[in-house]
């Protein structure tokens, strides 16, 4: 059972400003985004080059993630989910672009392909989809909130609160 889910945001910072968010600090994600509670980068051992990221998102644990296109000239990358999927997904990929428009206004798209064993799939295909659709456009938000105020978006910064109480 296949999914595709699309989402688009307009930010209103440069070009270069969002690819350095999204791109050169893909492993950093945990900064942002609220569904994310820790993230670090995954590194080649050889040259340190970023190669995947390793996500613990609420409710799903850690998920491991390996960069299958990485691009800074046409400012795209796309990722698989390699570990830590849930039994009923066979794989997911995500693809990522970042469009100027003007000096001051920049394009995110994303587009998540996921294939579902068929079941459960078969029935948590609609949930599953509503309930991401929602947690993608939070985290678009949040994504906006972060580059165009320079700082993480008040969701964010509750959970943060919240987490150094917690140490």
């Amino acid at each position: 059972m296949h999914i595709q889910m699309k989402d688009e945001i307009t930010i209103t910072a440069p070009v270069s400003k969002v690819w350095k968010v999204l791109g050169e600090e893909f492993g950093d994600i945990a900064q942002w985004a609220t569904i994310i509670v820790k993230s670090n980068a995954i590194k080649n051992i050889e040259n340190e080059e970023v190669v995947g990221r390793v996500c613990s998102a609420k409710g799903f644990g850690d998920t491991e993630e390996e960069l299958t296109h990485y691009d800074d000239n046409s400012m795209s990358f796309s990722y698989n989910a390699v570990k830590g999927l849930p039994f009923f997904i066979k794989t997911a990929e995500n693809n990522w672009s970042v469009h100027s428009v003007s000096e001051s206004e920049t394009i995110v798209k994303s587009r998540a392909e996921i294939e579902m064993n068929f079941f459960p799939g078969f029935i948590l295909a609609p949930l599953f989809k509503l309930m991401m659709g929602g947690k993608g456009r939070e985290m678009f938000e949040e994504l906006k909130f972060y580059i165009e105020n320079d700082q993480p978006h008040p969701r964010k910064r509750k959970q943060l609160l919240h987490a150094s109480k917690d140490v």
